[in-house]
């Protein structure tokens, strides 16, 4: 990572760290940015009145939280890049290309500023498809599983989930064993992590990437479990569901996915609310359904059906 790139991911991941500033006010911080004309590192300035008052008169809610960036922030983002790389991390901020598109478009304003990736980065930007469901699946789940992960990856580049155990782990296990590819969403640090043994092989042979939006150290937390899942949704073309709980991650990305325009697919299908069971089709028509759709263009154009906006 060059010395401008992580410089601005300091910036970006300090404003991040500053109390009150969740995703959409520190990206609707560096849009006023790039409207100005200031490069990112000039927003170290915040401790100056001038450039305060500068902020004030484009917007004062922003001028307001940024008072709350202390020095003390830069430092403490500083050393968690620094950790990061020094163990083979990489940073991606959402100003750069290395970024991943499907997660800016889809997610727009609420994207995570930063994110930390480790493994094979060309894997964020590649075709996918999504398996996800209940941490405790029938025997019949995991077959279901395993079977939907391979129809994905015989279409798409890699299977998305978040390796969880039960139905998350059936599906990368599933992608892994066609020597495929994996993608892992965590909802904790890359580095309270450990990589399960029966994916090393797959992992130096650059078959998995890992991606997390919470500090390299932070451990499992219910709430990224929670954003974790519209992460999951946006980096997939198709997201498959399977014995989904009434309440619960798995029905959280069944509301992304829809709300995103992906196609979805469930079983058992009836296992939603109605008001979700229309919008959604049973998981063995994916078979059917996956060779008609083109991922390519999918990926890089919006759904009709996403509702979200574009920020930058």
């Amino acid at each position: 990572m060059n010395q401008g790139r992580t410089e601005d991911a300091v910036v970006i991941l300090a404003l991040s760290l500053t109390p009150g500033m969740g995703n959409t006010r520190v990206n609707q911080t560096l849009a006023l940015a790039q409207c100005c004309g200031w490069d990112i590192p000039q927003l170290r300035q915040v401790s100056n009145p001038s450039f305060l008052r500068r902020v004030l008169e484009q917007d004062a809610a922003i001028a307001a939280q940024l008072r709350h960036c202390e020095a003390a922030l830069f430092e403490k983002a500083q050393a968690y890049i620094s950790r990061a790389l020094a163990r083979g991390l990489q940073v991606l901020h959402i100003l750069e290309d290395a970024y991943p598109q499907s997660i800016r478009m889809h997610l727009g304003a609420a994207a995570p500023p930063v994110l930390f990736l480790w493994g094979n980065a060309a894997l964020v930007h590649a075709t996918a498809g999504a398996v996800v469901g209940t941490r405790n699946p029938s025997p019949g789940g995991i077959r279901a599983a395993g079977k939907a992960a391979r129809t994905i990856v015989a279409r798409a580049t890699s299977l998305v989930s978040g390796g969880a155990a039960g139905v998350d782990r059936a599906g990368h296990d599933a992608a892994l064993k066609t020597k495929s590819n994996t993608v892992v969403l965590l909802p904790q640090g890359i580095l309270s992590w450990s990589l399960p043994g029966s994916w090393r092989s797959a992992f130096g042979a650059g078959r998995i990437a890992v991606l997390s939006a919470c500090l390299p150290d932070a451990p499992w937390q219910t709430h990224a479990a929670v954003s974790r899942n519209a992460l999951i949704s946006a980096m997939a073309q198709v997201v498959c569901v399977v014995e989904p709980r009434k309440q619960g991650g798995s029905i959280q990305t069944t509301r992304h996915a829809v709300g995103q325009g992906k196609p979805v697919f469930v079983e058992p299908l009836d296992a939603l609310p109605v008001s979700l069971r229309v919008q959604a089709r049973p998981l063995h028509a994916l078979t059917a359904v996956l060779p008609e759709l083109d991922l390519e263009r999918m990926l890089r154009e919006k759904n009709d059906g996403n509702r979200q906006r574009d920020l930058f």
